[in-house]
């Protein structure tokens, strides 16, 4: 049972801080869209001398998005777990209802 609840834990751990890290990058990403934003801006009055400054925004921001599409398809993982979980739990109990077993 101590397993089980190691288990437990570990698994609300790791979902408490994806959720964290969802909460970073979510708010990194709306700095980065401002910046972008000046950065276009800057490029349009000032030149080109602000355009790799824009291309190292915009590559930072497909990066951190990309990072988010990780932590959106570990939380699909564990539902698509917890679903089939579910599933087996059912049927086992179907088969076997706990309190019968060994009777």
């Amino acid at each position: 049972m101590a397993a089980m609840d190691d288990a437990k834990s570990d698994l609300v751990n790791v979902l408490q801080r994806l959720e964290a890290h969802w909460m970073v990058l979510e708010a990194e990403l709306v700095e980065i869209n401002k910046d972008i934003s000046h950065c276009e801006q800057c490029v349009g009055k000032y030149g080109e001398y602000f355009t790799y400054p824009l291309q190292h925004l915009k590559e930072l921001k497909r990066q951190k998005k990309g990072k988010m599409k990780d932590i959106i398809k570990a939380m699909e993982s564990f539902n698509e777990n917890l679903v089939g979980g579910k599933k087996l739990v059912k049927a086992l109990e179907r088969d076997t209802p706990i309190g019968q077993a060994g009777m």
